[in-house]
């Protein structure tokens, strides 16, 4: 599998490379390392214009790719693993689409700086917009992660989707790689709503052919309150939501519960396409 993972040369990059590094060695992947710049201007953190470069496309070229070298040489683990680097100029959000599609990745890891109110929900941010446009699975990791555990994945559902309409292959492949236990979350639409708990657990144990299952089903107030206060109980390591437009991430709350997990969430965020 190719795990694409964006630099912006940030902290949020750095925690993000040190991440893909531990999932790249376990799952015996291959990391494609990309910075995407804009002509005339440096982006620092995929969006503040800091410094300008030089005015000719392979003097652009030799100066990012030389960064490039250089930020990754922070990382001494990457001599175990394949990897490749490259740097293009244009929309960050563009060029990991454009990546992403070419290499047939089969996941992108990237770090995320969170955003305000009015930035993160209106405007979103780049993590936020590529999880939502890429063909592959997205895992979103806070900047200010601590631990790097995945012994604990906590998937959340609704009525719509107890059963996935998709393979979900990169969350069989960290429970199998990790041994990790699987945390099934799941919200009802009313408190009236008849769900067969024991019928959820064994499907979710033949699916991901697993045993270490539980299955949690909560009915009453906000699904975000629930669900942080869910991760935080319970020590998830990993938060994993399958996208869909227009149903659960995008439309249960107001403002979109996948948009609202990834600037607020202490733990890495997972959407599963």
């Amino acid at each position: 599998m190719k795990i694409i993972v964006p630099i912006d040369f940030s902290q949020s990059s750095k925690i993000g490379v040190e991440y893909a590094i531990k999932v790249a060695e376990s799952l015996n992947s291959e990391i494609i390392f990309v910075h995407a710049y804009s002509e005339g201007y440096q982006y620092a953190g995929y969006g503040a214009i800091v410094y300008p470069v030089p005015d000719n496309f392979s003097s652009y070229q030799k100066l990012y790719k030389e960064k490039m070298l250089e930020f990754l040489e922070n990382f001494p683990r990457l001599a175990t693993i394949k990897y490749k680097s490259m740097v293009a100029p244009g929309r960050p959000s563009d060029i990991i689409y454009q990546l992403a599609t070419e290499e047939k990745a089969g996941l992108i890891i990237m770090g995320t700086e969170g955003a305000g109110e009015v930035e993160g929900y209106l405007a979103g941010t780049t993590s936020e917009k590529v999880s939502k446009d890429v063909p592959c699975p997205v895992l979103v990791v806070p900047e200010d992660l601590e631990t790097f555990g995945l012994k604990r994945i906590c998937l959340a559902l609704d009525s719509d989707n107890l059963k996935p309409d998709r393979e979900l292959k990169v969350l069989a492949d960290l429970l199998k790689a990790f041994n990790a236990r699987l945390f099934i979350f799941h919200f009802a639409k009313s408190k009236d709503e008849v769900i067969k708990e024991q019928e959820i657990k064994n499907y979710y144990e033949e699916f991901f052919n697993l045993q270490n299952i539980s299955v949690h089903l909560f009915s009453e107030g906000k699904t975000e309150d629930k669900i942080t206060g869910f991760l935080k109980d319970n020590a998830i390591d990993i938060l994993a939501l399958l996208y869909r437009k227009h149903a659960f991430i995008e439309k249960l709350t107001e403002l979109g519960l996948r948009r609202k997990m990834i600037f607020k969430s202490e733990v890495p965020v997972l959407i599963l396409k």
